[in-house]
């Protein structure tokens, strides 16, 4: 009953009044550009978002490795590690400073330097591990150098591992100790010096990657400094946890 109310009020003058009334072709190509409009939108802000997250993760990972092609040839690089492979060198000399002030020790117990070679590679291989670990979140994004919720319970996670790490080659370096067919005394002192070691050895390879970005200084370098570190105080806590055992065993 409306059409032809509504067909007379918009009709000409002079003619027959036709009422047209939008195809179903044009219907549904108005519907499927706006469905499109809206789909393109909703892309847009997708990627919008994840530039934006590229965007921040490449900032806090400015500056953590170097190029490995910066245009400057095969001596581009070369400065940096030397200098850096120098300094640690002159560091790793102080391991034999600590030996020669505990001379009387390895006299009276040469099982313990026998074995040293062991205490401070596990050393070195426990921080070493752990230091990659971080340089690889670090590149990836997945950990943040500044301190945050996240990074916070990555090094929480850290610490635990370190005590189980230290605990199981503890039980490995006692059996070692011991098929040695050395004394329990020097097996209980190398194994408390192990545990030590490990343990330390893990925590400093979390925290030196963190320390080194927050420094502005290539966190890639944690990975070779915590070898060295380890290598020197290795020594040191031997020297140091052994007479102690030995002692509190002999009373």
């Amino acid at each position: 009953l409306l059409l032809p109310l509504i067909a007379h009020a918009f009709a000409t003058p002079g003619r027959s009044p036709v009422l047209r009334l939008p195809s179903a072709a044009s219907v549904s190509g108005r519907l499927d550009g706006a469905q499109s409009a809206a789909t393109l939108a909703e892309e847009n802000e997708l990627l919008r978002a994840r530039v934006a997250e590229l965007e921040e993760r490449a900032e806090s990972t400015e500056g953590l490795c170097e190029l490995l092609d910066d245009g400057g040839g095969w001596t581009s690089s070369l400065r940096t590690r030397a200098s850096w492979l120098l300094g640690l060198l002159v560091c790793q000399s102080a391991s034999s400073l600590v030996l020669a002030e505990n001379e009387s020790l390895l006299l009276e117990h040469p099982t313990v330097i026998f074995f040293m070679t062991m205490l401070v590679g596990a050393g070195g291989n426990a921080g070493n591990q752990a230091a990659v670990r971080i340089i690889r979140g670090l590149a990836t994004g997945e950990v943040d150098p500044r301190p945050t919720q996240r990074t916070r319970s990555i090094v929480s996670d850290e610490l635990l591992r370190a005590a189980v790490l230290a605990f199981i080659l503890v039980v490995a370096g006692f059996v070692r100790v011991v098929a040695f067919d050395a004394t329990l005394a020097d097996a209980a002192a190398i194994s408390a010096s192990l545990f030590l070691i490990v343990s330390t050895s893990v925590v400093l390879g979390t925290l030196l990657p963190l320390l080194l970005q927050a420094a502005k200084i290539d966190a890639a370098h944690a990975s070779t400094t915590i070898q060295v570190v380890m290598d020197v105080l290795g020594v040191l806590i031997t020297c140091s946890v052994a007479p102690l055992v030995f002692g509190a065993l002999a009373t």
